[in-house]
């Protein structure tokens, strides 16, 4: 198995310790190749008063996805920092899911079956 980078270039390492060339466009990869790509997550959390408000950016190899979502505490509930974080990110998180499965049943499917 030989696994390739999302740059191209395989794991593999020349005599020298250098890597060989990426692959060259428009070349399918060998059978048995298993290519990686490297998706980027930001997540911003700004909290003010019993409010937490998150901003979500998912990089998906340059398709870009936002999510913002917040949460809120009871006043009758005793303050608790990470709940809100928690609560807040996995929202987000959520929504940036749900967000990709649709984007992939309208790329499997078209806008017609979504």
């Amino acid at each position: 198995m030989v696994i390739v980078r999302a740059d191209g270039a395989d794991g593999t390492a020349t005599a020298g310790g250098e890597r060989p060339p990426a692959a060259e466009p428009g070349t399918g990869p060998a059978p048995g190749t298993v290519r990686t790509k490297d998706w980027q997550l930001s997540l911003h959390l700004a909290e003010e008063g019993d409010t937490t408000r998150v901003h979500a950016v998912l990089d998906a190899d340059g398709e870009v996805l936002h999510s913002d979502a917040l949460a809120r505490r009871n006043p009758r509930d005793a303050p608790a920092t990470a709940v809100g974080d928690e609560f807040a990110v996995g929202r987000a998180l959520v929504d940036l899911g749900h967000q990709l499965l649709r984007a992939g049943v309208h790329g499997a499917t078209g806008p017609a079956e979504e």
